[in-house]
C-alpha cells in the first residue's frame, strides 16, 4: 500500500472529515463526566421469559462492553465464550445495555455477586435464544456539551442548527470510536494482514475489530468524497436506498423514476446507501455504480484483502437523522436528547452542531474548562 493511502485511512479515522454543513462558530467539551454523555440501548423485542440464556440489562460506568462481558463471565463461573451482547457502549460514559449468559441447566447466579462499584444488574430476565451482535434496534443519548465563550446569540445559534439537523440530516461517518486512539486499529489491521507466520495469530475478537475499522475507513473516505461532490443525500440512477426506520433496502432498477425517489429522499423516507467493501456482487448499477468502481479501484489491494478474510459487501446508509429529539440551553451548557439506529455514531451527529472535543481526549488544561 503506497505511503498516501496509509495518510488517507488514517483521516478518515480523525476529525477533519467534510462537514455536510458549515462548520459551527462554537467550541466546546464532551464527556466532562460519565453522566453527561449516557446511552440507553433498545433492544427491540422483549426477553420471552424462559430458556436457558439469561438475559442482564445492567448500568455501567467508566467501562468497556468487552471487560464488562469478561468479567460478567468470571463472575457467574462460566466461559467467556457464553456471555454475549448486542453493541459496544461507549467505556467514558453511563451506559444501560443488554447481557446474555447461557447457562443451560444451570439456576440463576446470585445476582449480587455480579455487581460492582463501576456496574449494576437493573434486571434478569430467561429468553430462549442467546444475545446476538448488532441485533438490537438502536440507543437513545443524553449528551452535555459545554460550550465556550457562550454569548447572547449563541443560544439562538444552536437552536437553528438542531432544527436543520432534524430536517436535513448528517453524514453518517463511523466514529472515532471504530478506530482505536490514534487510529490504532488501523495499524494493527494492516501489520496482522501483512504479517506472516506466528506474527499473524491473532484473537478473533481484534482480528474482527481490525478489519472492521479498514472497512470502516474506506467508508469514511467513500462518503467525505460524496459530500465534496455534493451528492451524499442524492438520488443516483440504479442506487441502493435504505427505508428509514427500518433495515430494509432496495435497488432502484431502469425503471424507476429518479425524481420521484428524490422526492422520498427529501422527505426522509429514504437514505442514500454507500458501499462496504468485501466480496459478491454489487447491489448498485448505472451511474452509483460508475461511481463507485471509480472510487475502489485506487484501493483494489485493500478490498481483495478484506474479501480474503471473509467479509461480504454490505451497505450503510450515507445520512443520519436524529429521532425523539431534546434541546435544553442553560448557558454555557447545551444538553441534547435523541435517537439512533443501531451502529451510528452520536459523534457524527455532535460534530455537525458543534466544533466539540472529547474532555478524554484533551490535555489537562482543557479539561479545566469543563468545571469553569
Amino acid at each position: 500500500m503506497k505511503d498516501e493511502q496509509l495518510t488517507e485511512l488514517r483521516k478518515a479515522a480523525g476529525s477533519e472529515l467534510p462537514r455536510a454543513w458549515p462548520a459551527s462558530p462554537w467550541k466546546g467539551l464532551y464527556r466532562c463526566s460519565p453522566e453527561d454523555f449516557q446511552v440507553e440501548e433498545e433492544l427491540g423485542f422483549e426477553p420471552d421469559g424462559e430458556g436457558e440464556h439469561l438475559f442482564l440489562w445492567v448500568e455501567k460506568t467508566g467501562t468497556n462492553t468487552g471487560f464488562l462481558a469478561e468479567e460478567l463471565a468470571r463472575r457467574a463461573d462460566i466461559p467467556a465464550k457464553n456471555v454475549s451482547f448486542s453493541g459496544l457502549k461507549d467505556r467514558h460514559a453511563v451506559t444501560r445495555q443488554w447481557f446474555s449468559l447461557h447457562l443451560p441447566g444451570q439456576a440463576d447466579p446470585e445476582l449480587s455477586q455480579l455487581n460492582s462499584d463501576h456496574w449494576q444488574v437493573l434486571k434478569a430476565v430467561r429468553h430462549s435464544k442467546k444475545l446476538k451482535r448488532g441485533v438490537h434496534r438502536g440507543n437513545h443519548f443524553r449528551l452535555r456539551i459545554r460550550i465556550d465563550q457562550a454569548d447572547a446569540s449563541t443560544g439562538d445559534w444552536l437552536e437553528e442548527r438542531w432544527k436543520l439537523l432534524q430536517e436535513k440530516g448528517v453524514p453518517n461517518y463511523f466514529g472515532p470510536q471504530r478506530f482505536g486512539q490514534g487510529g490504532q486499529n488501523i495499524n494493527r489491521a494492516l501489520q496482522w494482514l501483512t504479517a506472516t507466520g506466528k506474527r499473524r495469530k491473532a484473537r478473533r475478537q481484534d482480528k474482527s475489530l481490525w478489519l472492521s475499522s479498514l472497512r470502516s475507513a474506506l467508508f469514511n473516505l467513500w462518503l467525505a468524497e460524496a459530500i465534496a461532490k455534493g451528492d451524499w443525500n442524492q438520488a443516483l440512477q440504479g442506487g441502493c436506498f435504505n427505508l428509514a426506520a427500518s433495515r430494509s433496502r432496495f435497488s432502484a432498477g431502469p425503471e424507476e423514476v429518479l425524481e420521484a425517489i428524490q422526492t422520498r429522499v427529501d422527505q426522509l423516507d429514504l437514505h442514500p446507501t454507500g458501499p462496504l467493501a468485501g466480496q459478491g456482487r454489487p447491489e448498485v448499477a448505472d451511474q452509483a455504480l460508475e461511481r463507485e468502481q471509480d472510487f475502489f479501484t485506487p484501493w483494489q489491494e485493500l478490498v481483495e484483502l478484506l474479501a480474503n478474510q471473509g467479509l461480504h459487501q454490505e451497505r450503510r446508509s450515507q445520512r443520519l437523522v436524529p429521532e425523539q429529539t431534546g434541546f435544553v440551553w442553560e448557558a454555557p451548557w447545551l444538553t441534547l436528547g435523541f435517537y439512533l439506529p443501531a451502529g451510528s455514531f452520536a459523534t457524527s451527529l455532535l460534530r455537525e452542531i458543534v466544533k466539540a472535543q472529547d474532555a478524554q481526549q484533551s490535555d489537562y488544561g482543557k479539561l479545566l474548562k469543563c468545571s469553569q
